[in-house]
């Protein structure tokens, strides 16, 4: 299992790093570009975002799906196709909701278990929802968009990811978190996974709090 999670996917950083971990020039890569999280905070707001403007300047082989507008024989062909899905950030309740939706959710766990060389890279809510709990959907720091009812994670790993992290949040984060491990993202950092191992590309904070 390979995954890339990014706070911002597109950060000069980010980006810098991602092409430090993939086997070839990301522009030698097919992508499978799923901006569906971004239309939860306002619809057709990617064809404008940072996140897609910078996959289309890759110069790969890109196909847009957009989970709501697509049937889910389109979707399945597409990812199957892909060697690396990306997956924008926007609102995870919501792209969670469409996944589920169309069976994205367990097609991806399929492929990422027992596909060693495809790629799954996630930016902001594209990452939060690789986990399996998604405790941080109902928070409302850093201006995200609340979800009251949380629709569960992928679960491609067992640990949330708090995105775009500063040590002013710490504070908030403190009185919100209840228990376990939180791993606090800055921007321009992110954090890879190859099969059991998860390592941070720059500055590693996990806040931990009570029993695991």
């Amino acid at each position: 299992m390979k995954l890339f999670l990014a706070a911002q996917s597109y950060h000069p950083e980010s980006m810098a790093k991602l092409a430090t971990f993939v086997d070839k020039p990301l522009k030698e890569h097919s992508i499978a570009y799923i901006p569906t999280a971004s239309n939860g905070l306002a619809p057709g707001a990617w064809r404008t975002g940072n996140s897609y403007q910078t996959t289309k300047e890759i110069g790969s082989d890109l196909t847009v799906v957009e989970l709501e507008t697509m049937s889910r024989n389109e979707i399945t062909r597409n990812l199957l196709q892909a060697e690396i899905i990306w997956v924008a950030g926007g609102q995870p309740g919501y792209l969670l909701y469409w996944m589920r939706r169309h069976h994205v959710d367990t097609l991806l766990v399929d492929l990422f278990q027992n596909d060693k060389e495809k790629l799954y890279v996630g930016s902001s809510a594209g990452s939060m929802v690789a986990s399996e709990k998604q405790t941080l959907a109902q928070w409302e720091i850093n201006g995200e968009v609340p979800e009251r009812d949380v629709v569960p994670g992928l679960g491609l790993i067992h640990f949330e990811i708090f995105p775009h992290y500063e040590e002013s949040l710490l504070p908030e984060i403190d009185v919100l978190w209840q228990q376990g491990d939180l791993w606090l993202l800055k921007n321009g950092d992110a954090i890879v996974v190859n099969g059991e191992e998860a390592v941070v590309l720059g500055e590693k904070n996990v806040f931990s709090k009570g029993d695991k």
